[in-house]
């Protein structure tokens, strides 16, 4: 009987491994894509490392059309000789685990660049000739590394972007992983040359990613098999971002928030990706947690199509020192950015995902013995 409990128990860690790899697999290009072309004349500075601009997109499976297998695209109005305006900060723009700049920025970017704001989003993560992952073989794959490579990759990439726009701070827009990066950068320099710190649905104390990381540390009774088998199908830093990760540890021992930093973070109530949604928000009670269904239960973007959200977009130029309306615009999760001007989203559709979401979290969590 002892020997059938612990098959189980490996049963259902094994299922919630493979959520992991699913959320993950969504972001997977597709392979017949056409390669992206550069809009404009200005040019890509070299020592950014990326390639030219691409097109706008507006939703993600246009992104991902748009992207293809082509590596290193810069999102428009990214990368090129740029001076802030008066009293303003630089951006930097990081992306998310499983993903690149131009996945991940593709609609925000421009839109922030109309508004007059100076722009750079690099690609980190790559992982090594001797690394190896499932989803890191797919070439267009950034932030697979473990976060702490990512980091000092992003800190002499930061060191640069002061040094060319003459700028003492950066402020800092981070997707999912970026976000987890944004807070381990601001801390480890704590909170010296940072103005303000953007979350955009970030893993800043961990995620269960849907009861994942009770699976996990299940199998991690058997010489680590489940961390291992995390970072050999999707990625090192899968397992960087788990609640029981040794970098989310780090980051959040003796508080994460640093003194003089704006912190900003936005979470949606149907992210799939970052549970429980308390895991993507600051505890600083300086900080400002904005939710993005509060006041329009209509924009049902996912952890994936926040970044494509126009309320989404909005609120991050306000946090970066814009004044613009927030739109509530009907966006449907499963388009990840689609935008639906026929939905009819209520409160309670909004209040039935997201309690889903919490219930599968649960459920596997009691499955997996972790409550």
């Amino acid at each position: 009987m002892g020997t059938h409990r612990a098959f189980a128990k490996l049963a259902r860690s094994a299922t919630a491994l493979l959520a992991a790899a699913g959320v993950a697999l969504a972001a997977a290009p597709i392979a017949a894509a056409a390669p992206a072309s550069a809009t404009d004349n200005d040019q890509v500075l070299s020592w950014t490392e990326m390639g030219e601009w691409g097109p706008k997109a507006n939703d993600f499976p246009t992104v991902m059309v748009n992207q293809g297998m082509t590596e290193n695209i810069s999102p428009e109005g990214t990368n090129v000789q740029c001076v802030p305006a008066p009293g303003e900060n630089p951006v930097v723009m990081i992306h998310g685990m499983n993903s690149n700049s131009y996945q991940t920025y593709a609609r925000m970017a421009p839109e922030l660049k109309a508004m007059g704001k100076c722009l750079y989003a690099f690609n980190v993560g790559k992982l090594g000739p001797d690394e190896f992952s499932v989803l890191g073989s797919i070439p267009t794959m950034r932030n697979m590394t473990p976060l702490d490579t990512a980091l000092a990759e992003l800190t002499a990439k930061i060191d640069t972007v002061k040094a060319e726009t003459g700028a003492t701070a950066v402020d800092i827009v981070g997707h999912s992983a970026g976000g987890a990066l944004a807070a381990a950068y601001a801390k480890q320099e704590q909170g010296r040359g940072i103005g303000t710190v953007v979350s955009l649905a970030g893993v800043l104390h961990g995620t269960t990613l849907l009861g994942a990381s009770y699976g996990l540390e299940q199998l991690n009774q058997f010489d680590n098999a489940g961390d291992k088998a995390a970072g050999y199908v999707v990625s090192p830093s899968l397992v960087d971002l788990m609640q029981h990760g040794q970098f989310m540890a780090k980051i959040n021992e003796g508080g994460l928030e640093q003194p003089g930093v704006n912190y900003v973070a936005i979470s949606t109530q149907v992210d799939e990706a970052v549970t429980p949604m308390a895991a993507s928000q600051w505890n600083a009670p300086t900080s400002n947690n904005i939710l993005l269904q509060d006041g329009c239960s209509a924009d049902l973007s996912g952890h994936i199509g926040l970044t494509f959200s126009p309320r989404a977009i909005a609120l991050v130029a306000n946090a970066l020192g814009r004044n613009v309306e927030v739109p509530c615009v009907p966006v449907t999760a499963v388009f990840e950015g689609g935008i639906n001007d026929n939905a009819n989203v209520r409160p309670e559709h909004v209040n039935a995902v997201s309690g889903g979401i919490t219930e599968i979290d649960g459920r596997i969590a009691q499955a997996a013995g972790a409550r």
